[in-house]
């Protein structure tokens, strides 16, 4: 059964896309789920991966077994990964955000080749 998406039927969810995704105002609403399922299929850039790769080190870092015998280390380690996650995302969150948006464009400009080539192939579409 295929998912259903909240994009068509949610102003708010639509709203936040706008703004994270201005590039999204070209297509229509019903086509955004699959054109940022497109966007995400881009690869990391180098920027991306290091920053990806030094956030998670210095919060891995962070992480540190407590000194206290009060509490299970397991308890503890979940409470610090409870601490670290939101700040994993939040320091993460752009640089996913410009990988959609790089996405997009390269989305965009396919899209806009194919229907130059397209326009191209099709005589009838041209001016006499």
């Amino acid at each position: 059964m295929a998912s259903q998406s909240l994009i068509p039927r949610s102003p708010l969810v639509q709203w936040v896309l706008l703004h994270l995704f201005p590039g999204l105002q070209q297509w229509p609403v019903s086509q955004w789920r699959q054109i940022l399922d497109k966007a995400r299929q881009v690869e990391f850039d180098r920027l991306e991966q290091f920053v990806t790769l030094v956030v998670v080190i210095l919060l891995a870092w962070q992480i540190r077994p407590t000194v206290s015998l009060e509490t299970d280390d397991f308890l503890a380690y979940l409470i610090q990964y409870a601490y670290v996650l939101p700040i994993l995302a939040l320091a993460l969150m752009p640089f996913f955000v410009r990988r959609i948006r790089r996405g997009l464009c390269q989305v965009a400009r396919e899209q806009a080749q194919s229907e130059k080539q397209a326009g191209e192939q099709d005589p009838s579409l041209t001016l006499h």
